[in-house]
């Protein structure tokens, strides 16, 4: 969609990623103060793809690490269902990738459920490489790391160099 723009969230822009959150089904929905963190603390790393209309299609919610400033994360990446196959992810991802890689980031980490093959296709197409180190295992033909996300949580975890 050429008329969609991806701009950085704004603030105020919480209520609405919260609400296209909803229809993103396998992804994990946050409490609404988290996305509000997001867009307050971390906008310049969180990113929407606003809608002709002036609606939200897809947010981008990620953040540089405290601890390594050389690594960023995609904590939630989500496009309304409705309008997904426009390229909307890509833009958003590729944004983040120009604007973490701008400011010296190295790598980009993020994390999915082994059930959500349409993101661990879409991941691997834009190059995510698969994380194989720690305690592995395979969850519905794909490699997770084992209790990632705590007890009986096993998460597919993605990264990709930015050299």
């Amino acid at each position: 969609m050429e008329d969609v723009i991806i701009r950085n969230a704004l603030e105020e822009d919480f209520v609405n990623i919260s609400e296209v959150a909803e229809e993103c089904q396998p992804m994990e929905t946050e409490r609404n103060s988290i996305y509000h963190l997001f867009t307050k603390f971390f906008r310049n790393t969180c990113f929407v793809a606003e809608l002709p209309s002036g609606g939200l299609g897809g947010f981008l919610l990620g953040f540089i690490s405290q601890e390594n400033p050389e690594d960023a994360y995609i904590h939630l990446l989500c496009v309304d269902p409705k309008i997904r196959g426009k390229s909307i992810g890509k833009k958003l991802i590729e944004t983040f990738i120009e604007k973490t890689d701008s400011i010296g980031c190295k790598k980009v980490s993020l994390i999915t459920k082994p059930i959500n093959w349409n993101s661990i296709s879409f991941y691997k197409k834009l190059g995510f490489i698969e994380e194989t180190n720690g305690e592995t295992m395979n969850v519905l033909g794909t490699t997770a790391i084992k209790n990632y996300n705590g007890p009986g949580e096993h998460m597919v975890v993605f990264y990709k160099n930015l050299d």
